[in-house]
């Protein structure tokens, strides 16, 4: 097969230099890694409602949300491996429809054991639907500016996620929780329909022989190495990205899930502190795609080590005394080093291993930032009961972000030699 085939078969030509079909699938990740925190997000201002109406606790609430994000973590290898061997249409697909049925269930639910079997199916279904697939998708398919694509992968998700909280509180007026879990379920599906039709089987998939020579013929061309087809375990550039985002991850979770409460007791009221955090969101819609850019042309590990400098002095704002403009200005330093963190990990796995196994390989990183998050979430409420406050807990993460930045830095030093 000639070589132009093998690297890019291109329908016509689109902008950017891209063909129009990237830039379709591109538009269909973006709804597809959105409907993966869709319902983190959509489900939260209903949790006050659901706990009353069926008499739970919050701490039995958070146990099965917990049990969700551990289904995640054991999923998203698997997930990764699917995408590279049957294509992210079908991973994608399957995804949607898995938590579509578990958003109908959770619309049904009674008590707190229909609460975890619902979970069965939207933990694998939401591995599946996620950022391993997606990126996968979009770095196979663009040639040119996979930075830029990736930002924009990233940035939509956070554009359309900054929104549902709206939305989600909106439909529990009109309908009531149960309605509301009903209405998101629909969205589900249709997705699961628009992703099946638009795609084709073989769009971002890997075909291993194909993918080695082809990503051999860019390597020649850009004067980096081939791309590997396997997790490479004993590449010690892997394990310092990871050792960078555990840092990563259980900063930017913590932010998530208490940022709100944090600002209440500060003395914001509830809409203020909501509002804040979904500016910062906001800002990074558009933040991803600025890095995904800036990437391009610095690499996206010397990037890397910008943004997690940036991540630690927001960690530092948080524990200083500032004033509402202030709180404004850390929102957007903040946004857009965040929303960057994110789209940067398949960026820069992309970068220094090609494209030919990323679904693995990001699926295993993945296994390691979804523990972050976990282990995040926890160390911060413990700081919180154990000090009366988090103002030690943005102090710690000062020094957790501090260490994570030295993995940071030599991985951005690194020197590209050839496959591990």
């Amino acid at each position: 097969m000639p070589a132009d085939n093998i690297i890019d078969k291109k329908i016509s030509a689109g902008p950017l230099g891209e063909s129009w079909r990237a830039w379709i699938a591109l538009a269909v990740g973006v709804l597809a890694v959105s409907a993966h925190s869709l319902l983190h997000y959509g489900i939260s201002p209903l949790m006050k409602t659901i706990t009353e109406d069926l008499s739970w606790s919050r701490s039995s609430y958070a146990q099965a949300v917990n049990f969700r994000l551990l289904l995640m973590m054991a999923i998203i290898p698997f997930a990764g491996a699917l995408a590279d061997r049957w294509g992210p249409r079908s991973v994608l697909t399957a995804g949607a429809a898995l938590v579509g049925l578990g958003v109908v269930s959770l619309s049904r639910m009674e008590t707190l054991p229909f609460f975890f079997a619902s979970n069965v199916l939207i933990g694998p279904g939401q591995a599946f639907i996620g950022s391993v697939a997606g990126s996968a998708l979009v770095l196979r398919l663009f040639r040119k500016r996979k930075g830029l694509a990736i930002g924009i992968l990233n940035g939509g998700d956070n554009l359309i996620t900054g929104l549902v909280h709206s939305l989600s509180a909106f439909l529990l007026l009109e309908y009531g929780w149960r309605g509301a879990l009903s209405s998101l379920s629909i969205g589900y599906f249709v997705l699961a329909v628009l992703i099946w039709s638009v795609l084709t089987r073989d769009e971002g998939r890997s075909t291993t022989a194909t993918d080695t020579t082809a990503e051999s013929i860019r390597a020649a061309e850009n004067d980096t190495p081939p791309a590997v087809t396997e997790i490479p375990w004993r590449d010690h550039r892997l394990w310092l990205l990871i050792l960078t985002y555990i840092g990563i991850y259980s900063f930017v979770t913590s932010i998530g899930f208490h940022f709100p409460a944090f600002r209440q007791d500060m003395g914001s009221r509830p809409d203020e502190a909501a509002w804040l955090y979904s500016f910062s969101t906001i800002v990074g819609g558009f933040g991803s795609i600025l890095i995904g850019w800036i990437s391009e042309r610095f690499t996206a590990r010397k990037t890397l080590m910008g943004v997690i400098i940036a991540l630690m002095l927001s960690s530092v704002i948080l524990w200083m005394p500032v004033g509402d403009g202030g709180l404004y200005g850390w929102a957007f330093f903040y946004g857009i080093a965040n929303a960057g963190g994110v789209a940067l990990l398949a960026l820069t796995l992309s970068e220094m291993f090609g494209d030919a196994a990323i679904g693995k390989i990001m699926g295993f990183a993945m296994v390691f930032c979804m523990g972050a998050t976990i282990v995040g979430n926890w160390f911060t409420a413990a700081i919180f009961d154990n000090f009366g406050g988090y103002i030690a807990a943005w102090q710690a993460y000062t020094v957790v972000l501090a260490c994570a930045a030295v993995p940071a830095f030599f991985l951005s030093r690194t020197i590209e030699t050839s496959n591990p």
